[in-house]
């Protein structure tokens, strides 16, 4: 099996998703992810709009309706991350990272 590797980023809107991520629904677990994750040698981090975007985005978002949030750019801190999705869901929009695990401390 082939590694998921970075894609080009092309925003709609903000939002955006990697074209080798699997087409997850509501009734996939979190081990199933995780498990991918894993046979994909990483992990997820998740940043939320909430906690990380600028305050006037924030408050343009959840007070004005505004869906746009292109100026949100969100940065994971893990080496050699790479962005899988900025996608919405119940408590807001959430970026997925990917960050692949270093083989050398993984035993």
């Amino acid at each position: 099996m082939s590694q998921i590797q970075a894609a080009t980023i092309k925003r709609d809107e903000g939002y955006w998703t990697h074209p080798d991520l699997p087409e997850w629904d509501e009734g996939t677990t979190r081990a199933e992810c995780e498990s991918w994750a894993a046979d994909n040698g990483g992990e997820f981090v998740v940043i939320r709009f909430e906690y990380d975007a600028p305050e006037k985005l924030i408050d343009s978002y959840f007070e004005q309706g505004e869906t746009d949030i292109s100026d949100w750019l969100p940065v994971c801190k893990k080496a050699c991350s790479f962005l899988l999705s900025i996608h919405d869901t119940e408590d807001g929009p959430v970026a997925l990272f990917f960050a692949p695990k270093d083989k050398d401390t993984d035993a």
